[in-house]
């Protein structure tokens, strides 16, 4: 039962990533707001697990001596032009990290 939760808040997450639009998500901190609230409010750790592992990730990819305390939602937009690519280089990190 618990390998069918976690596969569903994944699911969502790659759903949510692909049409963030849908879920009135603009940019890459909305995204980030959006899943921390979802964690909260279901009370559970799902998420909470895959964004710290997301964090370390993001970390790893860009691991320049200025960037190890900032948020992944920060790095992200710090290498992206506008709201929409943000969200973008989002989706392809996760897809990225979802192949690892």
């Amino acid at each position: 039962m618990e390998n069918n939760t976690i596969l569903e808040n994944i699911d969502l997450i790659q759903f949510v990533s692909k049409r963030p639009a849908m879920f009135s998500i603009d940019n890459v901190e909305s995204f980030f707001i959006f899943f921390k609230g979802y964690s909260i409010g279901k009370s559970d750790s799902v998420v909470h697990d895959f964004f710290d592992s997301f964090r370390d990730f993001i970390h790893e990819k860009y691991a320049e001596d200025g960037l190890k305390d900032i948020d992944p939602e920060r790095i992200i937009r710090l290498y992206s032009a506008n709201d929409g690519h943000s969200l973008e280089l989002l989706r392809i990190l996760i897809e990225e990290f979802m192949e690892r």
